[in-house]
This record gives structure tokens, sequence and C-alpha cells, in this order.
């Protein structure tokens, strides 16, 4: 009996393996702390001056976390809206997917 569908899919899968160590090698709390937390503030509630000035959203709440996508998170992050700067060229695709990561954890019952 051949294990073709096993070896095809294993070797499917390793340029993704290689991205791996990449991805955990990347800060995304450090990236939110450099880029993020001057609207954002530390625990995502944006009650910072700047954050009042510039209507950030608070990344805490259950409820926009529960109805806002990753793409979306990862679109903002790219396009920034409103008075948000965007990232898309100053971030890599590993630190912008990192800071989506960021941004859910601060997630708030």
């Amino acid at each position: 009996m051949s294990n073709k569908p096993a070896l095809l899919g294993l070797l499917g899968a390793l340029p993704l393996l290689g991205s791996l160590p990449a991805l955990a090698d990347t800060d995304g709390q450090q990236l939110y702390r450099q880029h993020c937390v001057k609207c954002h503030a530390a625990d995502g509630r944006a009650n910072t001056m700047r954050g009042w000035l510039y209507f950030a959203q608070n990344l805490s709440k259950a409820k926009w976390q529960d109805n806002t996508s990753d793409n979306d998170i990862l679109e903002a992050i790219q396009e920034g809206p409103g008075a948000m700067p965007g990232y898309a060229d100053k971030l890599s695709e590993t630190e912008q997917l990192a800071l989506v990561r960021a941004v859910r954890d601060l997630r708030k019952p």
C-alpha cells in the first residue's frame, strides 16, 4: 500500500514549516508597544489623549473582537483607517501578522 498522498501533503507543508521560526521570532507585543500604544494604550482601551483625539478603536472590547476578522485587522494595519498611519510599507508581512495576534491578545471579557 502506497502512502503517496501523505507524502505529497508533507512535502506541500514544508514551505509553511520554514516560515514558522520567523513567526516565532517576531515579537508582536513589542511591535504593538512600538507602533500602537500611543493611541490604543497598553491595554488596548484607547484611553490615551491621542486615542481620544483621533477616535482610536478600543481593541479590548469583546464585541469589537467578535465582529472583526483577522483580515479586517490586517487591512487596518496595512492601510490605516482614519488618522491611523498605514504600515504596509513599514512592516513585513510576518510583522503585520504578529501584530494581528497581539491585537487579539488584548481581548477583555
